[in-house]
């Protein structure tokens, strides 16, 4: 699973570009309305993806990467969601305006 399509880096457009989540993860934290002084959970999911200049080059070897970027965003955990987490990163990602137009492959 990836992400393909054009990236803007350093001012250089990159056609082709292989997006690949290397590792996600999420927490969860615990913490206090101030209002109502309620127990308040927060779900947090942090995931690295790194960019290579095309498939072939990200197959050639993982440390062959021109840039790498951690992004941070909500979980879903509802009834009928996927739960896969790497799979929920490529969602967020997609619905961020620099990448919202990648494709999956």
């Amino acid at each position: 699973m990836a992400l393909k399509g054009t990236i803007t880096y350093k001012g250089i457009a990159v056609a082709d570009t292989h997006a690949v989540v290397i590792r996600a993860n999420q927490d969860c934290n615990y913490g206090v309305n101030q209002e109502d002084n309620s127990i308040v959970k927060t779900l947090t999911a942090y995931a690295l993806v790194r960019f290579y200049k095309d498939k072939a080059t990200y197959e050639a070897g993982a440390q062959n990467h021109y840039d790498q970027l951690e992004i941070q965003f909500v979980p879903s955990v509802a009834n009928g969601a996927n739960l896969n987490i790497i799979k929920q990163a490529y969602t967020a990602m997609k619905a961020m305006d620099a990448y919202k137009d990648m494709t999956d492959v």
